[in-house]
């Protein structure tokens, strides 16, 4: 028998119903806390189920509704917003005595902003009103949904105290699971996610949390990492009310047995496979406000309710409907996550809205460029892709684009299949370290190799002595506009394909051939041997002369000339460096700054102290960092700007 599940979240104001709508349908009393049953009110979240079985179509099933009862009061708002933030259906419960009020709207407003797509609308207490008043309330309602997804949605009048009413609401709950049902195909195309909403400690149990399968799949024994800690929990065992379970997806709301202390855990923590851990303070965003002529001040900080978790943010306009949110902690999210935002006292609904990217250029944040990539990514997967590949010069990074839509590696050849099939014409770059490559139309590829191609030919023209140039003198003169892992890429595309040859560490054009020059026969038998084994402290120059028995002048010429070919960088009038000895330096720095405080940076003296270089050359070394943008200075502090590779190549 096949197991169906659907979540669906109680809305409306306070002491309309809700809580006993759902006990009614389940038989379970969602007030749970003495405080709440002493007042009668609802304050925490409540959870509770309602299991029937079905056949369609001569297939079996086995249906579960999970209810979230949410607090009405405005005072729990916050409660009330994570209990919505991962839900399939909302049941928007309205008096007929009191007919809307306040918090209806107000959470009507968080539905709508949060694109709840199904629901139904209870109109409770008709007990006590005439069929006039029910139905103006109903028209009511009906006015009050119209420009929201719930337009659509049923509304039906009952009566908790004489339970006239339940059993249509009954029925036409059942019926949201005539939808169609979850695509097989999109929950093994994205990894698991589950979204915490409570945790608590079970004797001769452990840890048990609660909550709703977002995406993907998981089964017992699987090892997934929790977002709180960062650190890789196992997945002990699975329950749904009283039902033992081996595995679950999507749609699905579980309690699920971890081996982790119940004090790590917190509402607003996800459980997670652990290649889709990727933790952000800042998002890009497309926004909608309640109020249309609204502007969210700079310094502000606004209240973000995001899945089940609340943080404080900032907003900054990027343009048009386009926001930055910075976050005081970070949040976990993915493209597509949807959103509420209240105002800095949280008294009010403002607006929400949606994740498009969790990565956040650290430059020209609001170029015409960046808001047109937002805007390609404002759309599903594959369309997306589309746009990017066609706006985008250094193509589209897999595994960024992957990460943020929660596309695992069958979702991401699915998606390479849809684009040939719709006779996109691009390349697929492998990258060394990257679990996917970068996609590349062919429109810009050709033009990059063409750009290669004409510079080898005019520095053959213009060096004819010299066998070739090296890759990062290349990337350099050209002003590659992308990181050097895509240059790098394209010379191995053009390497395969028999454009261009490499002879020991030169690029050049097939068949030129240039006999060495006597400057480079001695950099090669003299000079490149002692600097190889000097390691991170090479000689100065005047100790090459006595190291190599050549001559000042001549000497210099030769590292004037191999510094031009590439083979050499300088760092200092009297100090050069072999390119592979200051990848080594600019790793190890990067390592230093990630040791270090990020808002400190690191200084001179800790770069000496874990290096064992001298003072003198450390200052050099850091010097030459600061100028070609590796490393910037501020103060006695310095910190990294890029990737090394964006700099020095390979």
């Amino acid at each position: 028998m096949t197991k169906r599940s659907l979540t669906i979240a109680t809305a409306g104001h306070v002491d309309h119903g809700k809580t006993s709508l759902v006990r009614h349908i389940t038989g379970t009393n969602t007030d749970t806390l003495e405080e709440e049953k002493t007042r009668g009110l609802t304050i925490n979240l409540g959870y509770a189920y309602y299991h029937f079985q079905s056949e369609t179509d001569g297939e079996d099933f086995d249906n579960t509704l999970g209810f979230v009862d949410v607090p009405g009061h405005t005072d729990f708002i916050n409660n009330m917003l994570a209990g919505v933030g991962a839900v399939d259906a909302a049941l928007l419960v309205v008096a007929a005595d009191d007919g809307v009020m306040p918090q209806t709207r107000e959470h009507l407003a968080i539905l709508d902003l949060l694109e709840i797509p199904r629901g139904v609308v209870a109109v409770t207490k008709t007990d006590r009103v005439s069929a006039e008043r029910v139905a103006e309330v109903s028209e009511q309602i009906r006015q009050l949904l119209r420009p929201t997804p719930l337009r659509d949605a049923a509304i039906l009048p009952l009566s908790n105290a004489t339970g006239d009413g339940i059993p249509e609401l009954l029925q036409h709950l059942r019926s949201l699971f005539n939808s169609p049902a979850m695509n097989e195909k999109l929950i093994k195309s994205q990894h698991f996610r589950y979204l915490i909403d409570r945790s608590f400690s079970v004797k001769g149990i452990g840890t048990v949390v609660t909550g709703s399968v977002r995406a993907g799949a998981a089964k017992v024994g699987d090892t997934l990492l929790h977002t709180g800690t960062g650190e890789l929990t196992k997945l002990r065992g699975l329950r749904q009310d009283a039902t033992e379970l081996t595995s679950v997806h999507s749609q699905q709301r579980v309690a699920a047995n971890i081996n982790r202390d119940a004090s790590e855990v917190k509402r607003g923590d996800w459980l997670v496979d652990p290649q889709l851990f990727a933790p952000v303070i800042r998002l890009d965003t497309v926004v909608r406000f309640i109020d249309e002529e609204f502007t969210p001040r700079s310094n502000a900080q606004y209240h973000l309710h995001i899945g089940a978790c609340h943080r404080i943010v900032t907003l900054r306009q990027l343009g048009g409907s386009f926001f930055q949110i910075k976050s005081h902690e970070s949040i976990v999210a993915h493209h597509g996550d949807r959103f509420v935002i209240r105002d800095p006292a949280s008294q009010q609904t403002i607006g929400g809205g949606q994740v498009i990217d969790i990565f956040v250029p650290r430059r020209q944040r609001t170029s015409p460029q960046r808001l047109a990539i937002l805007a390609a990514m404002h759309q599903d997967s594959l369309p997306a892709l589309a746009a990017l590949l066609e706006i985008q010069a250094t193509g589209v990074d897999l595994d960024q684009f992957a990460l943020c839509r929660n596309l695992s590696a069958s979702g991401v050849a699915s998606l390479c299949e849809n684009l040939q099939e719709e006779k996109v014409s691009y390349l697929s770059l492998a990258m060394q370290g990257r679990r996917f490559p970068i996609l590349l139309h062919e429109r810009y590829y050709r033009r990059h190799a063409d750009q290669i191609l004409q510079h080898l030919e005019r520095y053959h023209h213009q060096h004819a002595n010299q066998q070739g140039i090296s890759e990062p003198a290349l990337s350099k003169a050209l002003e590659f506009e992308g990181p050097h892992s895509l240059f790098h890429s394209l010379l191995q595309q053009l390497l395969r394909q028999d454009s261009i040859k490499r002879t020991g560490t030169l690029l050049h054009l097939p068949g030129h051939q240039s006999a060495l020059s006597e400057e480079e026969k001695n950099f090669l038998d003299k000079v490149r041997p002692i600097l190889l084994k000097a390691g991170t402290v090479p000689p100065r120059t005047r100790e090459l002369v006595d190291l190599t028995g050549i001559p000042l002048q001549p000497l210099q010429q030769i590292l004037r000339q191999t510094t031009k070919a590439g083979n050499l960088i300088q760092v200092a009038d009297n100090r050069h460096y072999l390119p592979e000895t200051i990848m080594q330096l600019a790793e190890f720095t990067e390592k230093i700054a990630r040791e270090s405080a990020e808002a400190d940076g690191f200084s001179v003296i800790q770069f000496r102290d874990a290096s064992g270089i001298g003072r003198n050359l450390c200052i050099e070394i850091l010097e030459y960092f600061d100028r070609v943008g590796f490393t910037r200075r501020d103060g006695n502090s310095r910190f990294v700007r890029t990737e090394r590779e964006n700099i020095f190549g390979k």
